[in-house]
């Protein structure tokens, strides 16, 4: 008897385990991004993205636009069949901002990766404000079925939104100012230990936690400019998005968007994500 009522303790408590993980700002961004991508399997690309938008959401084309315009002006015809799924989360404490990243597929074809910018609005839905893709390896990136990693969430944050991103403003001056003697080393200073990063082009064989190989492709220097973002309200989780422009060694001009994640960790202000995206 005592083993039955004992037995049943610890299935109650797993279970109440269980359901409480699935209640976390994290796991309600995974869903969110799951029921999105299921969404854009069943309805296409153009009705599926409007479906899940903010209405001050954004995209690059080749920089920063309204993404229900953009989306609003495709005819939704044509597009390739698309699947994608969230490997890696990570949630404001506050719950109300954060980031999903994860592979996609194009029409059964492997392509990069990913990411987008969740916030919950004041109704309590999710809604993306950011997304696009990034050149990394997606060959060896965790099964659609597997439950993507939570990232640690911070324990402290700024006074305020406004005061969070201004921090991380400074943070992306420094590290800007550092970029145009040094790219690795400037990168190298910011980054955190679990940092994901995507792209240029020309890394598609690199993983997005590859960030050593990744910075060692890199130009010698880049100019980064700072023009946009979003604050989580306990100030702990910061998104930014600006321009990117370099020399490639064939003496030759590059420009590119980026998207970066900023966490408040005890030591300071971090680089947990960098998706930087070629202009056409």
């Amino acid at each position: 008897m005592l083993k039955t009522v004992l037995t049943a303790i610890v299935a109650l408590t797993a279970a109440n385990t269980a359901l409480a993980e699935t209640k976390t700002p994290g796991r309600q961004i995974e869903a969110a991004e799951r029921a999105f991508a299921a969404d854009g399997a069943a309805m296409g690309i153009r009705a599926s993205f409007l479906k899940h938008m903010a209405p001050d959401a954004i995209v690059f084309s080749p920089g920063p636009v309204n993404a229900r315009v953009f989306y609003g002006a495709q005819s939704g015809e044509g597009e390739p069949k698309i699947a994608w799924w969230p490997a890696f989360v990570v949630a404001s404490k506050s719950g109300d901002l954060g980031l999903s990243t994860g592979p996609t597929q194009f029409d059964g074809r492997p392509g990069g990766w990913f990411s987008s910018i969740w916030r919950k609005d004041a109704d309590g839905t999710w809604r993306w404000v950011y997304d696009g893709g990034g050149v990394a390896d997606s060959t060896s990136a965790p099964a659609q079925t597997t439950p993507a990693v939570m990232a640690p969430v911070a324990t402290q944050g700024e006074a305020s939104p406004a005061k969070a991103f201004e921090a991380v403003s400074a943070a992306e001056a420094g590290l800007a100012a550092a970029a145009l003697t040094d790219t690795a080393a400037a990168y190298r200073a910011v980054l955190s230990d679990n940092a994901h990063m995507l792209g240029p082009n020309g890394m598609r064989t690199l993983t997005p936690t590859a960030t050593s190989e990744r910075l060692a492709k890199r130009p010698a220097t880049t100019a980064l400019t700072l023009r946009g973002g979003g604050a989580s309200k306990a100030g702990d989780l910061v998104w930014t998005h600006g321009e990117a422009r370099w020399t490639t060694d064939a003496q030759k001009s590059a420009a590119a968007h980026y998207m970066h994640v900023w966490q408040r960790r005890p030591e300071g202000w971090r680089l947990i994500f960098e998706a930087l995206i070629n202009d056409r």
